[in-house]
Protein backbone atom coordinates (compact mmCIF):
# COMPACT_ATOMS: atom_id res chain seq x y z
CA UNK A 1 0.00 0.00 0.00
CA UNK A 2 1.31 3.27 -1.08
CA UNK A 3 2.03 6.26 1.48
CA UNK A 4 -0.97 8.47 -0.82
CA UNK A 5 -3.57 5.63 -0.12
CA UNK A 6 -2.39 4.99 3.83
CA UNK A 7 -3.13 8.76 4.37
CA UNK A 8 -6.61 8.80 2.40
CA UNK A 9 -7.49 5.60 4.75
CA UNK A 10 -6.35 7.65 7.59
CA UNK A 11 -8.16 10.72 6.34
CA UNK A 12 -11.10 8.64 5.76
CA UNK A 13 -11.53 6.82 9.36
CA UNK A 14 -10.90 10.39 10.97
CA UNK A 15 -13.65 11.47 8.85
CA UNK A 16 -16.08 8.75 9.97
CA UNK A 17 -14.42 9.67 13.68
CA UNK A 18 -15.77 12.66 13.63
CA UNK A 19 -18.96 11.39 12.14
CA UNK A 20 -19.31 8.76 15.14
CA UNK A 21 -22.75 9.93 16.41
CA UNK A 22 -24.49 9.00 13.00
CA UNK A 23 -22.94 5.53 13.52
CA UNK A 24 -24.19 5.35 17.47
CA UNK A 25 -27.43 6.79 16.12
CA UNK A 26 -27.95 4.23 13.34
CA UNK A 27 -27.25 1.32 15.79
CA UNK A 28 -29.43 2.56 18.48
CA UNK A 29 -32.19 2.85 15.51
CA UNK A 30 -31.17 -0.54 14.05
CA UNK A 31 -31.34 -2.12 18.00
CA UNK A 32 -34.64 -0.78 19.36
CA UNK A 33 -36.18 -1.53 15.92
CA UNK A 34 -35.19 -5.35 15.96
CA UNK A 35 -35.43 -5.85 19.16
CA UNK A 36 -39.30 -4.08 19.54
CA UNK A 37 -40.37 -6.09 16.22
CA UNK A 38 -39.25 -9.87 17.51
CA UNK A 39 -40.41 -8.55 21.31
CA UNK A 40 -43.87 -7.44 20.44
CA UNK A 41 -44.61 -8.02 17.25
CA UNK A 42 -43.02 -10.92 16.11
CA UNK A 43 -45.76 -14.25 16.40
CA UNK A 44 -44.08 -17.16 18.37
CA UNK A 45 -43.03 -20.04 15.60
CA UNK A 46 -42.55 -23.69 16.78
CA UNK A 47 -40.04 -26.33 15.31
CA UNK A 48 -40.56 -30.03 14.47
CA UNK A 49 -38.27 -32.57 13.09
CA UNK A 50 -38.78 -35.97 11.87
CA UNK A 51 -36.19 -38.43 10.36
CA UNK A 52 -35.86 -41.14 8.13
CA UNK A 53 -33.00 -43.44 6.85
CA UNK A 54 -32.53 -43.70 2.74
CA UNK A 55 -31.02 -46.59 1.26
CA UNK A 56 -30.00 -46.25 -2.11
CA UNK A 57 -30.71 -49.24 -4.43
CA UNK A 58 -29.36 -47.27 -7.22
CA UNK A 59 -25.60 -48.25 -8.16
CA UNK A 60 -25.35 -44.93 -10.15
CA UNK A 61 -26.23 -42.76 -6.42
CA UNK A 62 -24.52 -43.33 -2.42
CA UNK A 63 -24.75 -47.08 -0.92
CA UNK A 64 -24.89 -46.43 2.82
CA UNK A 65 -23.56 -49.66 3.56
CA UNK A 66 -20.16 -48.38 1.67
CA UNK A 67 -19.77 -44.99 2.30
CA UNK A 68 -16.82 -43.28 2.00
CA UNK A 69 -15.74 -39.26 1.95
CA UNK A 70 -17.23 -38.77 -1.78
CA UNK A 71 -20.26 -40.70 -0.81
CA UNK A 72 -21.43 -38.35 2.19
CA UNK A 73 -20.76 -35.45 -0.50
CA UNK A 74 -23.21 -37.07 -3.35
CA UNK A 75 -26.11 -38.10 -0.37
CA UNK A 76 -25.66 -34.43 1.13
CA UNK A 77 -26.37 -33.28 -2.23
CA UNK A 78 -29.42 -35.51 -3.19
CA UNK A 79 -30.84 -34.04 -0.46
CA UNK A 80 -32.26 -31.04 -3.11
CA UNK A 81 -33.46 -33.67 -4.92
CA UNK A 82 -35.77 -35.79 -2.13
CA UNK A 83 -37.01 -31.95 -1.25
CA UNK A 84 -38.03 -31.94 -5.08
CA UNK A 85 -39.89 -35.09 -4.87
CA UNK A 86 -41.49 -34.02 -1.10
CA UNK A 87 -42.80 -30.77 -2.12
CA UNK A 88 -44.23 -31.76 -5.88
CA UNK A 89 -47.64 -31.84 -6.16
CA UNK A 90 -48.50 -35.63 -6.11
CA UNK A 91 -46.90 -35.48 -3.05
CA UNK A 92 -48.68 -32.44 -1.05
CA UNK A 93 -51.99 -33.33 -2.12
CA UNK A 94 -52.00 -36.46 -0.84
CA UNK A 95 -50.84 -34.52 2.92
CA UNK A 96 -53.35 -31.66 2.02
CA UNK A 97 -55.51 -34.66 2.25
CA UNK A 98 -54.23 -36.28 5.32
CA UNK A 99 -54.46 -32.74 7.25
CA UNK A 100 -57.56 -31.15 6.00
CA UNK A 101 -59.83 -33.28 8.18
CA UNK A 102 -58.37 -31.48 11.27
CA UNK A 103 -57.08 -28.52 9.90
CA UNK A 104 -59.61 -26.97 6.84
CA UNK A 105 -58.43 -24.87 4.78
CA UNK A 106 -54.88 -25.93 4.79
CA UNK A 107 -53.15 -25.57 1.25
CA UNK A 108 -50.19 -27.30 -0.14
CA UNK A 109 -48.47 -24.12 -0.66
CA UNK A 110 -48.61 -23.35 2.85
CA UNK A 111 -47.58 -26.82 3.62
CA UNK A 112 -44.37 -26.21 0.97
CA UNK A 113 -43.57 -22.62 2.23
CA UNK A 114 -43.36 -24.68 6.16
CA UNK A 115 -41.48 -27.43 5.00
CA UNK A 116 -37.35 -27.96 4.56
CA UNK A 117 -34.60 -30.52 4.53
CA UNK A 118 -31.24 -31.44 5.61
CA UNK A 119 -29.03 -33.89 6.67
CA UNK A 120 -27.95 -34.81 10.29
CA UNK A 121 -24.24 -34.93 10.65
CA UNK A 122 -23.48 -35.29 7.07
CA UNK A 123 -24.76 -38.48 7.64
CA UNK A 124 -27.17 -40.50 5.04
CA UNK A 125 -29.65 -39.61 7.83
CA UNK A 126 -32.38 -37.16 6.69
CA UNK A 127 -34.34 -34.37 8.71
CA UNK A 128 -37.78 -33.32 8.04
CA UNK A 129 -38.50 -29.72 9.34
CA UNK A 130 -41.24 -27.83 9.49
CA UNK A 131 -42.37 -24.34 11.32
CA UNK A 132 -45.93 -23.11 11.78
CA UNK A 133 -47.19 -20.53 14.42
CA UNK A 134 -48.91 -23.93 15.92
CA UNK A 135 -46.60 -26.77 17.92
CA UNK A 136 -49.12 -29.63 17.17
CA UNK A 137 -49.81 -28.43 13.30
CA UNK A 138 -45.25 -28.42 12.68
CA UNK A 139 -45.78 -32.25 14.11
CA UNK A 140 -48.75 -33.45 11.99
CA UNK A 141 -46.88 -31.88 8.88
CA UNK A 142 -43.78 -33.68 9.79
CA UNK A 143 -45.51 -36.76 10.30
CA UNK A 144 -47.61 -36.86 7.59
CA UNK A 145 -44.79 -35.83 4.85
CA UNK A 146 -42.73 -39.09 6.03
CA UNK A 147 -45.64 -41.00 6.02
CA UNK A 148 -46.50 -40.10 2.38
CA UNK A 149 -42.96 -38.97 0.80
CA UNK A 150 -40.90 -42.14 1.14
CA UNK A 151 -42.79 -43.56 -1.39
CA UNK A 152 -42.42 -41.13 -4.13
CA UNK A 153 -38.57 -40.67 -2.90
CA UNK A 154 -38.31 -44.77 -3.82
CA UNK A 155 -40.14 -44.65 -7.26
CA UNK A 156 -38.34 -41.65 -8.21
CA UNK A 157 -34.62 -41.77 -6.90
CA UNK A 158 -35.02 -45.82 -7.56
CA UNK A 159 -33.97 -46.17 -3.94
CA UNK A 160 -33.93 -49.18 -1.94
CA UNK A 161 -36.04 -49.08 1.15
CA UNK A 162 -36.54 -45.58 3.42
CA UNK A 163 -36.69 -46.60 6.91
CA UNK A 164 -38.57 -43.63 9.56
CA UNK A 165 -36.29 -43.33 12.60
CA UNK A 166 -38.26 -40.84 14.51
CA UNK A 167 -41.79 -39.23 13.89
CA UNK A 168 -42.15 -35.39 15.15
CA UNK A 169 -43.45 -34.65 18.66
CA UNK A 170 -45.12 -30.97 19.10
CA UNK A 171 -42.68 -28.83 20.82
CA UNK A 172 -43.20 -28.14 24.35
CA UNK A 173 -41.77 -24.51 23.83
CA UNK A 174 -41.58 -21.76 20.76
CA UNK A 175 -38.66 -20.86 19.27
CA UNK A 176 -36.32 -18.67 21.19
CA UNK A 177 -37.08 -15.27 19.76
CA UNK A 178 -34.08 -13.48 21.67
CA UNK A 179 -35.25 -10.45 21.27
CA UNK A 180 -31.39 -8.72 22.20
CA UNK A 181 -29.88 -11.13 20.13
CA UNK A 182 -31.58 -9.80 16.81
CA UNK A 183 -31.26 -6.29 18.69
CA UNK A 184 -27.49 -6.33 18.72
CA UNK A 185 -27.66 -7.87 15.15
CA UNK A 186 -29.79 -4.78 14.44
CA UNK A 187 -27.12 -2.21 16.09
CA UNK A 188 -24.61 -4.29 13.43
CA UNK A 189 -26.48 -3.59 10.25
CA UNK A 190 -27.52 -0.49 11.44
CA UNK A 191 -23.89 1.07 12.38
CA UNK A 192 -22.59 -1.05 8.65
CA UNK A 193 -25.28 1.35 7.46
CA UNK A 194 -23.79 4.03 8.20
CA UNK A 195 -20.32 3.72 8.12
CA UNK A 196 -20.99 2.10 4.62
CA UNK A 197 -23.02 5.74 3.90
CA UNK A 198 -20.11 7.60 5.22
CA UNK A 199 -17.54 6.07 2.96
CA UNK A 200 -19.58 6.60 -0.07
CA UNK A 201 -20.20 10.51 1.18
CA UNK A 202 -16.55 10.51 1.69
CA UNK A 203 -15.26 9.14 -1.62
CA UNK A 204 -17.89 11.55 -3.55
CA UNK A 205 -17.27 14.40 -1.83
CA UNK A 206 -13.99 16.50 -3.76
CA UNK A 207 -14.62 19.36 -1.57
CA UNK A 208 -11.59 21.08 0.45
CA UNK A 209 -11.87 20.44 4.18
CA UNK A 210 -8.60 20.83 5.71
CA UNK A 211 -4.80 22.31 4.85
CA UNK A 212 -3.48 19.03 4.46
CA UNK A 213 -6.43 18.46 1.35
CA UNK A 214 -4.18 20.98 -1.03
CA UNK A 215 -1.04 19.84 0.50
CA UNK A 216 -1.55 16.50 -0.38
CA UNK A 217 -2.72 16.81 -4.23
CA UNK A 218 -1.20 19.74 -5.90
CA UNK A 219 2.05 20.99 -5.86
CA UNK A 220 1.88 24.81 -4.91
CA UNK A 221 2.16 25.98 -1.18
CA UNK A 222 0.05 27.51 1.44
CA UNK A 223 1.32 30.63 1.53
CA UNK A 224 -1.08 31.32 4.14
CA UNK A 225 -4.06 30.16 6.31
CA UNK A 226 -6.80 33.02 6.55
CA UNK A 227 -9.06 32.31 9.13
CA UNK A 228 -12.61 33.90 8.07
CA UNK A 229 -14.42 35.77 9.93
CA UNK A 230 -17.68 33.87 11.56
CA UNK A 231 -20.34 37.01 10.43
CA UNK A 232 -23.79 36.67 9.52
CA UNK A 233 -23.80 39.79 8.08
CA UNK A 234 -24.56 40.45 4.14
CA UNK A 235 -22.69 43.54 4.64
CA UNK A 236 -19.41 43.07 2.30
CA UNK A 237 -17.59 45.64 4.94
CA UNK A 238 -18.25 43.36 7.89
CA UNK A 239 -15.39 41.41 6.76
CA UNK A 240 -13.18 44.15 5.97
CA UNK A 241 -9.50 44.26 8.40
CA UNK A 242 -9.46 47.22 10.73
CA UNK A 243 -8.07 47.98 13.79
CA UNK A 244 -11.31 45.93 15.92
CA UNK A 245 -10.21 43.13 13.85
CA UNK A 246 -9.80 39.95 16.20
CA UNK A 247 -5.88 39.51 16.31
CA UNK A 248 -5.84 35.97 15.36
CA UNK A 249 -7.43 37.27 11.55
CA UNK A 250 -5.00 40.27 11.60
CA UNK A 251 -2.20 37.80 12.33
CA UNK A 252 -2.93 35.40 10.03
CA UNK A 253 -3.43 38.48 6.98
CA UNK A 254 0.17 39.51 8.58
CA UNK A 255 1.59 36.45 7.75
CA UNK A 256 0.19 36.14 4.13
CA UNK A 257 1.91 39.71 3.47
CA UNK A 258 5.18 38.76 4.93
CA UNK A 259 4.96 35.79 2.60
CA UNK A 260 4.64 37.51 -0.20
CA UNK A 261 6.98 39.87 0.11
CA UNK A 262 8.98 37.43 0.93
CA UNK A 263 8.43 36.17 -2.72
CA UNK A 264 9.00 39.75 -4.37
CA UNK A 265 12.50 39.88 -2.63
CA UNK A 266 14.30 39.08 -6.00
CA UNK A 267 11.74 40.52 -8.10
CA UNK A 268 11.47 43.75 -10.13
CA UNK A 269 7.77 43.26 -10.75
CA UNK A 270 5.28 43.90 -8.28
CA UNK A 271 2.14 42.70 -9.40
CA UNK A 272 0.01 40.29 -7.97
CA UNK A 273 -2.99 38.77 -8.75
CA UNK A 274 -5.57 37.20 -6.47
CA UNK A 275 -7.62 34.79 -8.10
CA UNK A 276 -9.77 31.51 -7.53
CA UNK A 277 -10.91 28.40 -9.89
CA UNK A 278 -14.41 29.26 -9.36
CA UNK A 279 -16.69 32.49 -7.65
CA UNK A 280 -17.76 32.95 -3.95
CA UNK A 281 -14.44 31.60 -2.67
CA UNK A 282 -13.94 34.44 -1.33
CA UNK A 283 -11.01 36.26 -3.06
CA UNK A 284 -12.43 39.56 -3.37
CA UNK A 285 -12.58 39.86 0.33
CA UNK A 286 -8.71 38.14 0.55
CA UNK A 287 -7.56 40.66 -1.98
CA UNK A 288 -9.17 43.71 -0.11
CA UNK A 289 -7.96 42.57 3.44
CA UNK A 290 -4.35 41.65 2.17
CA UNK A 291 -4.34 45.23 0.67
CA UNK A 292 -5.29 46.75 4.08
CA UNK A 293 -2.92 45.01 5.63
CA UNK A 294 -0.03 45.73 3.83
CA UNK A 295 -0.49 49.37 3.84
CA UNK A 296 -0.94 48.90 7.63
CA UNK A 297 2.55 47.97 6.99
CA UNK A 298 4.10 50.79 5.86
CA UNK A 299 4.10 49.71 2.10
CA UNK A 300 2.47 52.56 -0.43
CA UNK A 301 -0.66 49.98 -2.05
CA UNK A 302 -2.68 49.69 -5.25
CA UNK A 303 -5.90 47.57 -5.10
CA UNK A 304 -6.83 47.34 -8.97
CA UNK A 305 -10.40 45.96 -9.12
CA UNK A 306 -9.79 44.14 -12.47
CA UNK A 307 -13.22 41.79 -12.23
CA UNK A 308 -14.76 44.70 -14.43
CA UNK A 309 -18.05 41.60 -15.14
CA UNK A 310 -18.27 41.16 -11.31
CA UNK A 311 -17.01 44.35 -9.39
CA UNK A 312 -16.51 43.90 -6.03
CA UNK A 313 -14.37 46.55 -4.16
CA UNK A 314 -16.63 48.74 -4.91
CA UNK A 315 -19.43 47.38 -2.25
CA UNK A 316 -16.06 46.86 0.39
CA UNK A 317 -14.64 49.86 0.23
CA UNK A 318 -17.71 52.24 -0.47
CA UNK A 319 -16.23 54.47 -2.59
CA UNK A 320 -18.97 56.49 -5.16
CA UNK A 321 -20.30 54.05 -7.85
CA UNK A 322 -20.26 54.46 -11.49
CA UNK A 323 -16.98 56.12 -11.37
CA UNK A 324 -14.36 55.97 -13.99
CA UNK A 325 -12.04 53.30 -13.10
CA UNK A 326 -9.97 50.47 -14.93
CA UNK A 327 -11.75 49.34 -17.93
CA UNK A 328 -12.28 53.22 -18.66
CA UNK A 329 -8.41 53.55 -18.63
CA UNK A 330 -7.88 50.45 -20.73
CA UNK A 331 -9.79 52.50 -23.54
CA UNK A 332 -8.30 55.30 -22.93
CA UNK A 333 -11.01 57.52 -21.94
CA UNK A 334 -8.94 58.75 -18.68
CA UNK A 335 -5.59 58.80 -16.64
CA UNK A 336 -4.93 56.10 -14.03
CA UNK A 337 -4.31 58.65 -11.96
CA UNK A 338 -7.71 60.66 -12.07
CA UNK A 339 -9.59 57.13 -11.67
CA UNK A 340 -7.62 56.35 -8.54
CA UNK A 341 -9.27 56.58 -5.12
CA UNK A 342 -6.64 57.95 -2.82
CA UNK A 343 -8.55 58.40 0.54
CA UNK A 344 -9.82 54.78 1.02
CA UNK A 345 -7.18 54.22 3.80
CA UNK A 346 -3.32 55.32 4.39
CA UNK A 347 -1.08 54.12 2.01
CA UNK A 348 -3.72 52.33 0.13
CA UNK A 349 -5.44 53.66 -2.54
CA UNK A 350 -8.03 51.40 -5.07
CA UNK A 351 -8.66 51.56 -8.66
CA UNK A 352 -12.50 50.74 -9.70
CA UNK A 353 -13.28 48.39 -12.36
CA UNK A 354 -15.09 51.17 -14.14
CA UNK A 355 -17.77 50.43 -16.56
CA UNK A 356 -18.92 47.10 -17.84
CA UNK A 357 -16.77 46.68 -20.74
CA UNK A 358 -17.35 44.07 -23.53
CA UNK A 359 -14.50 42.63 -24.07
CA UNK A 360 -12.51 42.85 -20.66
CA UNK A 361 -9.90 39.08 -21.62
CA UNK A 362 -8.65 41.19 -25.19
CA UNK A 363 -8.43 44.53 -23.15
CA UNK A 364 -6.47 43.13 -20.35
CA UNK A 365 -4.30 41.22 -23.04
CA UNK A 366 -2.73 44.29 -24.75
CA UNK A 367 0.91 45.06 -24.90
CA UNK A 368 -0.42 48.07 -23.22
CA UNK A 369 -1.37 46.86 -19.92
CA UNK A 370 2.67 46.03 -19.51
CA UNK A 371 3.47 49.68 -19.91
CA UNK A 372 0.52 50.38 -17.26
CA UNK A 373 1.57 48.50 -14.43
CA UNK A 374 5.27 49.23 -14.81
CA UNK A 375 3.84 52.98 -14.44
CA UNK A 376 2.07 52.30 -11.66
CA UNK A 377 4.70 50.26 -9.91
CA UNK A 378 6.95 53.74 -10.32
CA UNK A 379 4.83 55.34 -7.65
CA UNK A 380 3.75 52.20 -5.49
CA UNK A 381 5.47 49.40 -3.60
CA UNK A 382 2.99 46.83 -4.42
CA UNK A 383 -0.19 46.34 -7.08
CA UNK A 384 -2.66 43.69 -5.97
CA UNK A 385 -5.16 42.69 -9.18
CA UNK A 386 -8.56 41.21 -7.47
CA UNK A 387 -9.33 39.18 -10.75
CA UNK A 388 -12.18 36.79 -11.32
CA UNK A 389 -11.72 33.02 -11.25
CA UNK A 390 -9.90 31.25 -13.63
CA UNK A 391 -12.60 28.77 -14.92
CA UNK A 392 -15.09 31.13 -15.44
CA UNK A 393 -13.78 33.59 -17.74
CA UNK A 394 -10.01 34.05 -19.41
CA UNK A 395 -9.37 37.51 -17.71
CA UNK A 396 -6.86 36.35 -15.42
CA UNK A 397 -4.81 33.87 -17.97
CA UNK A 398 -4.84 36.85 -20.33
CA UNK A 399 -3.11 39.22 -18.26
CA UNK A 400 -0.89 36.65 -16.38
CA UNK A 401 2.53 37.27 -18.30
CA UNK A 402 2.13 40.71 -17.09
CA UNK A 403 2.39 39.65 -13.20
CA UNK A 404 4.62 38.36 -11.18
CA UNK A 405 2.82 35.52 -10.10
CA UNK A 406 -0.55 35.07 -8.21
CA UNK A 407 -2.72 33.89 -5.22
CA UNK A 408 -4.99 31.13 -5.58
CA UNK A 409 -7.88 31.54 -2.82
CA UNK A 410 -8.98 28.24 -1.86
CA UNK A 411 -12.24 28.37 0.73
CA UNK A 412 -12.55 25.43 3.07
CA UNK A 413 -15.58 23.18 2.28
CA UNK A 414 -16.35 24.88 -0.84
CA UNK A 415 -13.59 24.77 -3.35
CA UNK A 416 -13.58 21.33 -5.66
CA UNK A 417 -10.40 19.32 -5.63
CA UNK A 418 -11.55 18.83 -10.04
CA UNK A 419 -12.28 22.83 -9.90
CA UNK A 420 -8.59 23.73 -8.27
CA UNK A 421 -6.79 21.21 -10.76
CA UNK A 422 -8.42 22.31 -14.18
CA UNK A 423 -7.42 25.70 -12.81
CA UNK A 424 -3.98 25.34 -12.39
CA UNK A 425 -3.69 23.34 -15.47
CA UNK A 426 -5.31 26.73 -17.30
CA UNK A 427 -2.61 28.63 -15.62
CA UNK A 428 0.76 26.21 -16.64
CA UNK A 429 -0.71 26.48 -20.31
CA UNK A 430 -0.51 30.06 -20.12
CA UNK A 431 2.49 30.68 -18.23
CA UNK A 432 0.63 32.13 -15.08
CA UNK A 433 3.15 31.81 -12.14
CA UNK A 434 0.68 30.48 -9.02
CA UNK A 435 3.07 31.40 -5.76
CA UNK A 436 0.86 29.48 -3.24
CA UNK A 437 -2.53 28.79 -2.27
CA UNK A 438 -4.37 31.28 0.42
CA UNK A 439 -6.43 28.70 2.44
CA UNK A 440 -9.32 30.57 3.62
CA UNK A 441 -12.28 28.82 5.93
CA UNK A 442 -14.16 29.51 9.93
CA UNK A 443 -12.09 26.67 10.83
CA UNK A 444 -8.74 27.44 9.78
CA UNK A 445 -5.94 25.10 12.58
CA UNK A 446 -4.47 27.41 15.18
CA UNK A 447 -1.32 27.08 16.68
CA UNK A 448 -1.93 25.94 20.08
CA UNK A 449 0.75 27.72 21.31
CA UNK A 450 -0.52 31.38 20.14
CA UNK A 451 -4.20 30.35 20.45
CA UNK A 452 -4.19 29.85 23.85
CA UNK A 453 -1.59 31.89 25.17
CA UNK A 454 -1.04 34.87 22.97
CA UNK A 455 -4.65 35.63 21.84
CA UNK A 456 -6.35 35.00 24.96
CA UNK A 457 -3.53 36.76 27.03
CA UNK A 458 -4.57 40.32 28.61
CA UNK A 459 -1.54 41.86 27.54
CA UNK A 460 -3.38 41.31 23.99
CA UNK A 461 -6.47 42.47 24.75
CA UNK A 462 -8.89 44.86 23.15
CA UNK A 463 -8.25 47.22 25.96
CA UNK A 464 -4.37 47.93 25.40
CA UNK A 465 -4.59 47.91 21.77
Amino acid sequence: MGKGQQVKIAKLFIYILKRIWLLILCAGIGYAGMYTYYRDYKRDTYTAFATMYVLNGNPNLVNYQYTNASDLNSAVQLIDTYMVVVRSTKVMSVVVEKLTAKYPGITADYISASLSMGSVADTGVLQIICVTGNAQLSADICNAVVDVAPAEIIRVVNAGSIEVIDYAEPPLMPDNRNPQKKGMMGALAGGAAAAGLLVLLFLLNHKIREEDDLTDAFTPPILSSVIRARKKSRDPTAFLLDENSPLEISESYAKMRMNLLYTLVNKENKAIGITSAVSGEGKSTISANLAVSCAMGGKRVLLIDADMRRASQQAIFGYPADVPGFSDILIQQCNWWDAVQTDVRENLSVLPAGHAPPNPAELLAMPEMEELLAEMQQHFDLILIDLPPINIVSDPLAISSFMAGALMVVREGWSDRRAIAKALTSAEMTGMNVLGFVYYGENVKRNSYYGRKYYKNKYYSKKTM
